[in-house]
């Protein structure tokens, strides 16, 4: 008999068999197929020679492929290692040979073999299976609790990420402690999988098709589009979503307009007291329900709730069974009120990082207070209690930041923009002063005989880095800012700036300007979205900066403005000031061509 998290999505496959378990945009899987389908890929990875715990790479995008892969894995008695296809590829041949993984399922496969990222078996999946594989059905191992779930790969201190491993026991706790609280009593639900892979907050997704949840897909285009994804959810009639508040701020609108009564965990990074106050409102106008989840990746994903109501932003209470310590650099307990290390103890405390054991031992301390030989997890955070008992985020006690709920060390990305061979010295902060909001901004001071620009070098940390962890701006100095101590004064950083718009009455136009009144107004809302700045017909948007959720602020302000909606492809396949332009003039002349037209031209 196994005690592995995928046993509760086989039962409610046998429960209800018909029920639709995964939804995308072209079609459904019901839970019996994806029981069945999961159980040829099983019988398939170990008749391949695949051992008991290894790590498999799943490389997919969001899609069906992808969720009987991972079922897949967990019934061989393996765990999963998520691979984003949009990683580079040094980063993701990097996480294959540090984790040991021993195959790598994918959909599709690369067109040219030199594409492929890494050096291991490969198998393709693609729906539906071949029936010579129907054969051998039920043939998953058994798993323990303690048996790893999956490993997840995390921003590192030393310049390199760092792999989390998180057992069967752990998520299976997450789901129990879920069920006790944000979903006590309530029905099938219909859950958006809106997270990457890569990211912790996606087990808090699938792991819902063990309560018999029917998982909703957004596609990754329509993420960036709040106005179509908020269409997405009411039409696959979506009741619960995670999301960051990076994320969900550009939601809010397009939210109170459909007036969904949606359930949302929102979490990844701290909430702020505005955004707060806007769920409250949404809640007593539309029914909307929200929680503030609070967890690190070591103690698989969520430990703590907190219904968003009427009372100031906090961090709420634990998951049953989880046990949140404050305490002293003594690790003694703070008295009631005071600031201390908030540690974690129980069923949640994953493993540890994987292949690491030095590293594990100072993170992962024994539990003093329970007794029952368990551990606690160190999380670097420090909190409070309020007045009610409630946990509160005061900051953390390192340089580790939160971008739009990645988890980022910015001595990780310091090491990259370091050691490109331009560069003699480096440094990266968290700025909340830039024109577009917070993220990160980068300084470096050019090495001995080089010339690099700015933006040759954020280009080249777009191949070493994932999109969230490439600076928003990078600035040249001449030396870094030192204090008495010698360290860098990251205070002293001076505050980026940028090129002024040119004057309207230019006796010398700049050829490069944009021209006629489509492409000013276009290059205006870029100017709004990333800051006051000169921005020419040709340059490129990401180039300048803008990110995923830039994008999204964009196609809403074109939207307002312009009376036409586009998807975020649009942006990403026409990235200059001239070639969006000719994309918003394209679907404005195919609004005004169909008959029922009530939309405005620009």
């Amino acid at each position: 008999m196994t005690s592995g998290i995928h046993a509760a999505i086989t039962a409610a496959a046998r429960t209800h068999p018909r029920r639709a378990a995964v939804v995308t945009d072209d079609g459904e899987l019901s839970y019996r197929e994806l029981d069945d389908l999961s159980d040829r890929l099983c019988a398939d990875l170990i008749r391949a020679g695949t051992a008991r715990q290894s790590v498999v790479g799943l490389h997919f995008s969001r899609s069906a492929e992808q969720v009987v892969a991972l079922l897949a894995v967990l019934k061989a008695g393996c765990a999963y290692l998520p691979l984003d296809p949009r990683y580079p590829a040094d980063r993701l041949r990097y996480m294959v040979a540090d984790s040991g993984a021993a195959r790598i399922l994918t959909s599709p496969m690369p067109k040219h073999p030199e594409d492929w990222p890494v050096h291991c078996p490969v198998t393709q999946v693609s729906l539906p299976l071949p029936p010579e594989s129907a054969s051998a059905r039920h043939a998953g191992r058994t798993v323990h609790p303690g048996d790893l779930a999956y490993v997840l790969y995390t921003s590192g201190t030393t310049g390199r990420p760092k792999a989390v491993g998180i057992t069967h026991g752990n998520v299976t706790s997450l789901l129990r402690g879920l069920e006790a609280t944000v979903l006590r009593d309530i029905g099938p639900a219909r859950v958006a999988w809106n997270a990457s892979a890569c990211f912790d907050a996606s087990v808090q997704q699938w792991l819902r098709l063990g309560r018999g949840d029917t998982l909703v897909l957004l596609d990754e285009d329509v993420r960036a589009d709040p106005s179509g994804l908020v269409d997405d959810l009411v039409r696959h009639g979506v009741t619960d979503m995670d999301v960051v508040p990076s994320h969900l701020a550009q939601l809010t609108a397009p939210l109170a307009v459909s007036g969904i009564p949606l359930r949302l965990l929102v979490g990844g990074e701290p909430l702020p007291p505005a955004l707060w106050a806007e769920l409250c409102h949404l809640g007593g106008r539309q029914g909307l329900r929200a929680w503030n989840m609070y967890g690190p990746s070591e103690c698989t994903v969520d430990t703590t709730a907190a219904p968003v109501d009427g009372e100031a932003p906090n961090l709420g209470g634990p998951l049953p069974g989880v046990h949140c310590y404050v305490l002293d650099a003594g690790l003694r307990p703070v008295r009631a009120g005071g600031t201390g290390e908030l540690f974690i103890a129980g069923p949640s405390v994953g493993r540890g990082y994987h292949r690491l054991p030095g590293r594990t031992a100072a993170a992962f301390l024994p539990d003093p207070f329970t007794g029952d030989g368990g551990r606690m997890y160190r999380t670097g955070d420090l909190v409070r209690h309020d007045d009610q008992g409630r946990l509160e985020f005061v900051r953390r006690r390192d340089r580790q930041v939160k971008v739009r709920g990645h988890r980022v060390e910015l001595g990780e990305v310091e090491a990259a923009l370091a050691g490109l061979p331009e560069v003699a010295g480096a440094s990266v902060v968290l700025r909340d002063d830039l024109p577009a909001g917070p993220g990160l901004a980068g300084y470096a001071v050019p090495a001995a005989g080089t010339s690099p620009t700015a933006p040759a070098l954020r280009e080249r940390l777009r191949a070493l880095l994932p999109e969230h962890m490439v600076p928003t701006v990078v600035v040249l100095l001449d030396t870094l800012p030192l204090g008495p101590n010698g360290k860098i004064d990251h205070a002293a950083l001076p505050r980026p700036s940028f090129p002024a718009a040119p004057a309207e009455d230019s006796a010398e136009p700049d050829p490069a300007e944009p021209g006629g009144p489509l492409e000013r107004d276009v290059a205006l809302i870029w100017t709004k979205v990333l800051g006051e700045r000169r921005i020419g017909a040709t340059d490129n948007f990401f180039q300048l900066g803008g990110d995923s959720l830039a994008v999204g602020r964009v196609l809403n302000r074109c939207q307002e403005h312009f009376g036409v909606r586009l998807r975020a492809r649009a942006l990403f396949e026409n990235p200059t000031v001239r070639g969006f332009a000719a994309a918003v003039r394209h679907e404005t002349e195919q609004v005004l061509s169909r008959p029922d037209n009530e939309g405005s031209t620009p």
